[in-house]
């Protein structure tokens, strides 16, 4: 999914560089995040960003545009809203400007809209069920674990991979089905060596995805 398609607030206001730091305070505390973009307002590209680190070294009727404002963290609207979510990760943003490839502001992508938006692209809201499959780094492929379970008639509604890392040296895939009944699914993947961790129907399925999609966005309780 793309940064543009439906998960942009077009009408939010950006600050100008006349805003006072007392006013950005509110408005920082109104819309709860902890840096917003700034844009000139005649050519509306953006001129820098203010956190709220530079606002409380600086006096309040001070104007924004006198004080000493960072680059400006974004994403163009051609780039992948994963794009987004690693800028957010990086900088612990939960807001960033949209911009397009002459940079003038779009509008913004909130840390609540990339969330529907990797729920949708899981497939959250669908009926089915789910298993989580253990692949050594040397064993993995995805292509044979989709074939084994397209040939028992299941379909793949989301997948989720966990990576390795210093304290678990496999890979965890998490894949949503959309069957109820999944014990040929997994026989047939035990069949072919692979170590299956859990099977559950959509009612669990839905804490694992979400919770791959929290880990995901550490940001979340900013």
């Amino acid at each position: 999914m793309l940064a543009n398609k439906s998960i942009t607030e077009s009408d939010f206001e950006p600050l100008h560089g006349t805003d006072t730091v007392a006013a950005v305070k509110n408005r920082m505390k109104e819309v709860q995040v902890n840096a917003l973009p700034v844009v000139d307002p005649t050519t509306q590209k953006l001129i820098g960003q203010i956190d709220r680190d530079q606002l409380s070294r600086a006096e309040d009727d001070q104007q924004i545009s006198d004080l000493q404002m960072d680059k400006t963290v974004k994403i163009f609207e051609g780039q992948h809203i994963f794009e987004g979510v690693r800028l957010m990760l990086q900088y612990e943003l939960n807001l960033l400007p949209l911009v397009n490839k002459e940079a003038t502001f779009l509008g913004v992508i909130t840390k609540q809209q990339v969330l529907e938006a990797i729920s949708k692209m899981l497939n959250l809201e669908q009926q089915g069920s789910v298993l989580t499959i253990e692949i050594e780094p040397i064993d993995f492929s995805l292509s044979e674990i989709v074939q084994i379970i397209e040939t028992e008639g299941a379909k793949i509604l989301g997948v989720a991979v966990e990576s390795p890392d210093s304290n678990h040296q496999a890979f965890e895939i998490s894949v949503k089905l959309n069957l109820k009944d999944i014990s040929r699914v997994t026989a047939a993947l035990k069949r072919y060596g692979y170590s299956v961790l859990s099977e559950s129907e959509s009612t669990v399925l839905e804490n694992d995805l979400e919770y791959r999609a929290d880990e995901l966005l550490k940001y979340i309780d900013m």
